[in-house]
C-alpha cells in the first residue's frame, strides 16, 4: 500500500502521494475534474493523466476534456503533467482502459492512479429517474454499501454490459474486470453531493464545473439534454446542470 498524506476538504478525506508519479483518470465529467484539481493543487510531483474515450464521440467529449485538464492547470498554476489521450471503437470495453491504467503501473510510469467514480444517490431518489444504468453497475456504486477505496474486482459475467463482446487481454478471455491496490478511489464512499460542496468549498464552481460535461445524450452536442440519468444526478447535486 503506498504511504498517503491525507488532507480534509469540509470533512472529505482525501490521500495525497508525494513520493513518486501519480496518474489520474480523467472523463470530462465534474468528479475526475474535482480529483485532477486537488491532486494539481496540493502535490509536486509528475502527473500523469489518462483519457479514454470511444472515437465516435470524439466530437463531443474530445472539447470538454481538454478544457478540464486547461481549467484546472489555469486555476493552479501546475504545468507539471503529462496528457494520455486513448480512443477505442464502441465495442471495446473497460477491460481497455483497466488495462491502459495496469500497464502505467506496472512499467513504473506511475505509482499509484487516482480514479474519480463516486457512490450513486440513494434508492430511493434513483427510482424517479431514467433507468438507463446497469444493475451490476447500481450495486457496484451502491449508496446503501460501504465500498473500498483501493482498487475492485468485478466478475465479467456481471461486467460485460459495458459491451457486446466478452472482455479480453491480448485475446485470452478474462474471468474478472479489476485492477489491485495500486489505484485509489478517494470519493467512493461519497455522492455527487459531496462533489458539489468539495467544489463551492474550494471555490471552483463557477469556473472549473462549467468547463465538465456528464450529459451522456449525444443529441445534445452543445449542452446539458438535462433528462438523462448522468444529467439528472448533476441536477441533484448541485441543483443545476
Amino acid at each position: 500500500m503506498v504511504n498517503l498524506n491525507y488532507i480534509d476538504i469540509d470533512g472529505i478525506k482525501i490521500g495525497l502521494y508525494q513520493d513518486g508519479p501519480v496518474g489520474v483518470g480523467v472523463s470530462c465529467g465534474a468528479d475526475s475534474a474535482a480529483v485532477l484539481y486537488i491532486l494539481m493543487s496540493n502535490i509536486k510531483t509528475h502527473i500523469h493523466i489518462y483519457n479514454m474515450m470511444a472515437e465516435y464521440r470524439r466530437p463531443i467529449l474530445e472539447k470538454h476534456f481538454d478544457d478540464v485538464v486547461a481549467t484546472c492547470s489555469k486555476l493552479t498554476g501546475n504545468v507539471n503533467y503529462t496528457v494520455h489521450k486513448t480512443y477505442v471503437d464502441p465495442d471495446e470495453s473497460a477491460e481497455f482502459y483497466i488495462n491502459m491504467l495496469t500497464a502505467a503501473l506496472d512499467k513504473k510510469e506511475v505509482d499509484i492512479v487516482y480514479l474519480g467514480l463516486t457512490k450513486f444517490p440513494p434508492l430511493e431518489e434513483l427510482s424517479k429517474w431514467p433507468n438507463q444504468q446497469p444493475d451490476w453497475h447500481n450495486k457496484f456504486r451502491a449508496a446503501e454499501e460501504e465500498h473500498p477505496l483501493f482498487g475492485f474486482s468485478i466478475p465479467v459475467a456481471l461486467a460485460t454490459s459495458f459491451s457486446e463482446v466478452p472482455l479480453t487481454t491480448d485475446g485470452r478471455v478474462v474471468d474478472k474486470l479489476s485492477i489491485d491496490e495500486r489505484a485509489y478511489i478517494p470519493f467512493f464512499n461519497h455522492d455527487k453531493k459531496d462533489i458539489a460542496r468539495i467544489y463551492r468549498t474550494l471555490d471552483v464552481e463557477h469556473s472549473l464545473l462549467p468547463v465538465t460535461r456528464s450529459c451522456e445524450n449525444d443529441n445534445h452536442p452543445e449542452s446539458h439534454c438535462g433528462e438523462c440519468w448522468w444529467c439528472r444526478e448533476r441536477i441533484w447535486a448541485f441543483g443545476y446542470v
